[in-house]
């Protein structure tokens, strides 16, 4: 934990580090100058948590009372007088259960749920009124919440995930239009990576064809090499964020 303000012109939080595509923002955010706070129930590579640009914030992301908890612990750890650029990116998120949903049990819901979507959107409420409540300093403020393919079109056996990311995007066009008359916005995207060569894509893989049917697609999208490296999706990403959008869009990127 540090023990001082960290002064930096351009800081990060970052969801679900430990692994993947979180990872992979991480990495090349610091790259890029930036402060990152990564928040995750595990620690990262140690490559990236030796790193002085990188603060680990162990949370448990369902548990809104230790993830607001931390929220209060970066936001006292950050000058933010100094910050020119503060990016909430919402990556972590749960995959599973996959299974047909009268097989899935109410607490399986809950716990689902309260990762996917609610924490984000507990973290989206509490960065908005970290960067609003600056009478003296504006910085340009940005959000992330990655979404997927799979939150327009359903699935079967994926009725959680499905569902929560169709809110997830839902969340990021409410939050555009509630910031359409701010004296300083915020900036909201949703981030759809496609298909990335990680540890979500192992699991569904790993799946029974007769309880996933989308099993035999994943399989044959990895066998097939359609699978990208998430540090070229993270690239990517940083790479939209230097453009123009408008508030709420969701970004997508790009296919073979």
């Amino acid at each position: 934990m540090m023990k001082e303000k960290v002064s930096c012109n351009k800081a990060a939080i970052v969801t679900g580090t430990s692994r993947g595509l979180g990872e992979a923002i991480a990495e090349e955010l610091i790259l890029q100058g930036y402060q990152v706070f990564g928040m995750a129930r595990t620690a990262p590579d140690e490559r990236l948590a030796r790193v002085d640009a990188f603060a680990f914030v162990q949370c448990d992301l369902a548990d809104t009372g230790a993830l607001e908890a931390s929220f209060d612990y970066i936001s006292r750890s950050v000058d933010i007088s100094q910050v020119e650029e503060l990016l909430l990116i919402n990556n972590a998120a749960m995959l599973e259960p996959l299974r047909p949903l009268p097989e899935i049990a109410a607490a399986e819901m809950a716990k689902h749920l309260e990762t996917s979507l609610l924490a984000p959107m507990v973290l989206c409420s509490r960065f908005i009124k970290l960067v609003q409540v600056q009478e003296q300093h504006s910085c340009r403020a940005t959000i992330v919440n990655v979404t997927s393919g799979l939150g327009e079109y359903a699935a079967p056996s994926m009725s959680m995930y499905c569902s929560s990311k169709a809110a997830i995007n839902m969340l990021t066009r409410c939050i555009a239009e509630e910031q359409g008359d701010a004296a300083r916005p915020v900036q909201a995207y949703a981030y759809d990576p496609g298909m990335i060569d990680t540890a979500m894509q192992t699991a569904a893989r790993g799946q029974e064809l007769g309880q996933f049917p989308l099993q035999r697609f994943f399989q044959e999208s990895y066998e097939t090499g359609k699978l990208r490296q998430a540090s070229d999706v993270a690239l990517e990403l940083l790479r939209m964020l230097q453009e123009p959008h408008e508030n709420g869009s969701l970004l997508k990127a790009t296919r073979y």
